[in-house]
């Protein structure tokens, strides 16, 4: 059988097809009964008349009949509602594809039509996909770069907040320390304290000119300033501890010099 055959059949039938509900007839299933060199072959029997034209045409390629019978037949009145017999040969398949040619018929032509609607509308969708996934990808690479921005952030803002407290904890035994100078004011100042008026006795000290005192406290105000945490917070304690008793000064002082009289000796 010639596809412009099994067109033909299909499209007949597709006719009568379109009528049945007008005559009343709701439910209905057709029969399709194939035949060779007067043989019966494989049929269709009582299938749905929406899978009318897939069923005809895979039963067509697998049994390549001669002749076809198609029946309709209405389920609920269970009586033949159209039958017809199309019947054809190969050589009449030859003259009639030559000069009687017409084409497709309807049911195919709606056919191709939406299977290739349906392409189209695949490929628009996978377009559109692709088209999504780059945006989610570019805006999945903003936010990584967000983030690592907000992580390197909260950790300079983590270093800040450890070395106020430790300079926190250190200013206030430093401005005492340096009580009556301009160091001591700026240290207060640093602190959120204000400054406590304090005599400092005198006895038997003299007094350094006022440069070197300057320089004197600009070298410890260096001098700390080079300090690790640790030390710093060492020096808080030991300045602490000097407040207390001045006189640990004059102690500390000798101890250090024996201890380096004691390693020239040695050496």
């Amino acid at each position: 059988m010639t596809k412009r055959k099994i067109y033909q059949v299909i499209e007949v039938s597709q006719k009568m097809i379109k009528t049945f509900p007008k005559q009343g007839h709701n439910r209905v299933v057709f029969n399709a009964t194939f035949f060779r060199n007067g043989k019966k072959l494989n049929s269709i029997d009582e299938a749905m008349v929406s899978n009318f034209s897939p069923l005809v045409r895979n039963y067509e390629k697998s049994e390549n009949p001669d002749k076809v019978k198609i029946e309709f037949k209405d389920l609920d009145k269970n009586s033949l509602i159209w039958s017809k017999t199309f019947l054809w040969n190969e050589s009449e398949d030859s003259t009639n594809t030559s000069s009687n040619f017409s084409g497709l018929g309807e049911a195919e032509v709606n056919e191709l039509v939406q299977r290739k609607f349906a392409e189209m509308e695949k490929n628009k969708d996978l377009k559109f996909m692709s088209s999504e996934i780059d945006r989610l990808k570019s805006l999945n690479e903003d936010l990584a770069f967000q983030v690592q921005d907000m992580e390197a952030s909260l950790d300079a803002k983590k270093q800040i907040e450890y070395y106020t407290n430790i300079i926190g904890m250190a200013l206030p035994g430093l401005a005492k320390f340096f009580t009556g100078s301009p160091v001591a004011n700026a240290i207060n100042f640093l602190a959120g304290t204000e400054e406590q008026p304090k005599t400092i006795e005198q006895n038997n000290i003299k007094e350094n000119s006022p440069e070197q005192r300057e320089t004197i406290l600009e070298m410890i105000s260096g001098f700390c300033q080079t300090m690790s945490n640790q030390e710093l917070g060492t020096m808080y304690l030991l300045l602490s501890e000097i407040e207390k008793d001045r006189n640990s000064l004059k102690r500390i002082l000798e101890f250090i010099t024996q201890q380096s009289l004691v390693q020239t000796e040695n050496q």
